[in-house]
């Protein structure tokens, strides 16, 4: 049986990442705060959200814990994922969603 990553070790890793690839995005944060806004996603991401699959739960930490927690707050992101019939799915769906329209508004 397949298993999540521990939660502590993935934060950590999940926050090192954060800090190499954005690094002014999360500039204003000690570590501390970093690693608490990545669990709090992990949190969300895998408990209420039941994202399982690791790619899309990495893609989906990074974002949330970067945006400062904005796509736990967005209500209706976390009831498409909740009632479709594969959250993954939907959870990437969003994603790529949210992505394309990043790109396309710079």
């Amino acid at each position: 049986m397949l298993r999540l990553p521990d939660p502590d070790a993935f934060t950590q890793r999940i926050a090192a990442e954060i800090r190499r690839d954005a690094p002014a995005d999360v500039a204003h944060l000690t570590e501390g705060m970093l690693l608490e806004k990545v669990r709090a996603a992990y949190d969300a991401a895998t408990y209420e959200l039941h994202i399982t699959r690791i790619p899309t739960l990495v893609r989906w930490v990074k974002l949330d814990s970067v945006s400062n927690g904005e796509l736990r707050r967005q209500q209706a992101l976390a009831l498409k994922i909740k009632t479709a019939s594969d959250a993954n799915l939907a959870a990437e769906d969003m994603l790529s969603i949210l992505m394309a329209q990043t790109r396309w508004s710079d």
